[in-house]
């Protein structure tokens, strides 16, 4: 493991661990990156063979792209467990559930570094996805996130807990769209992200037969500023990547403010008949950052 940041992926696709049968399937779906869970797609009575189930592949097996685990919550008796896991796992990275601030980040932060001494890794090689908007008191405690902070590798976002937290069966609308509260949710969790410099990874999309609705959701979210979006099944992933592509009019506009104020040596200038400065400059970079030309 090296301590450089992990590969930057617009797609994370969930597999439960308690299904091996799907991970080489998984592996090989598009994705750019994995997270095997261990929490709320596996039941108590097999969580412990999950465990097994992704320790084995993970060191048996090693997939060619970059796998993170998703572990039970810090407060779940199953926590350690899983962490016993990840160290004999060595995936880039685990993804932490329920959390509920800074300060849940940094105790995990000591955990994972009396880990990697005992397993011999570098300092802080084992990255943090934190899940931080999944409860009530997440919510409240979202503005912590105000810095970089130590191994956090992006924030991720989700609806679907919040709403069992605040006791109602779903935050989307019978149109399909989300109310207030995963509104709130949604950008707080964006904002977290840009202000700690981490990439702002977007909900799940849990409609499995939508793929048009799905493609709606992906490009108004990638226009906010979310870089990529988490995924639940394969079919869904050449759907998200297709989604997140910037449009040919993106690409056009930003390789004229580049050209305009020649990658940064001119302070300002005139794009389309508009004033183009630095602000621009760096948007138009992060749109080419994120063009993949077709093959």
């Amino acid at each position: 493991m090296d301590t450089s940041s992990p590969p930057a992926a617009r797609s994370y696709l969930f597999v439960p661990g308690n299904r091996p049968e799907r991970f080489d399937k998984a592996a090989a779906s598009g994705a750019e990156a994995l997270i095997l869970d261990l929490e709320d797609s596996v039941p108590a009575a097999e969580k412990a063979s999950a465990r097994e189930e992704v320790v084995r592949w993970l060191t048996q097996t090693p997939p060619p792209l970059p796998v993170w685990i998703r572990v039970n919550p810090l407060v779940s008796f199953h926590h350690l467990d899983d962490l016993q896991a990840v160290a004999r796992a060595k995936p880039v990275g685990l993804v932490l559930p329920k959390c509920e601030g800074v300060d849940d980040l940094l105790w995990l932060d000591k955990v994972l570094s009396e880990v990697e001494r005992r397993a011999g890794w570098p300092a802080r090689s084992l990255w943090v996805m934190a899940i931080a908007t999944e409860t009530a008191r997440a919510m409240q405690r979202i503005h912590t996130f105000d810095h970089p902070m130590p191994r956090l590798a992006g924030i991720l976002w989700g609806a679907e807990d919040l709403a069992a937290s605040l006791g109602v069966r779903s935050l989307r609308d019978p149109a399909g769209h989300y109310l207030s509260p995963a509104l709130r949710a949604r950008d707080s969790a964006l904002l977290a992200s840009h202000a700690c410099g981490v990439p702002a990874i977007d909900a799940v999309f849990t409609g499995l037969d939508q793929p048009e609705a799905l493609a709606a959701e992906a490009r108004a979210h990638a226009a906010l500023g979310f870089a990529a979006k988490a995924a639940i099944h394969p079919a869904q992933i050449a759907v998200i990547h297709a989604a997140l592509q910037p449009s040919p009019d993106d690409v056009a506009w930003a390789r004229e403010v580049v050209a305009e104020l020649q990658d940064g040596a001119r302070a300002s200038g005139r794009v389309r008949g508009a004033m183009v400065d630095q602000p621009h400059l760096n948007a138009a970079r992060r749109i080419l950052l994120q063009h993949r030309p077709s093959a």
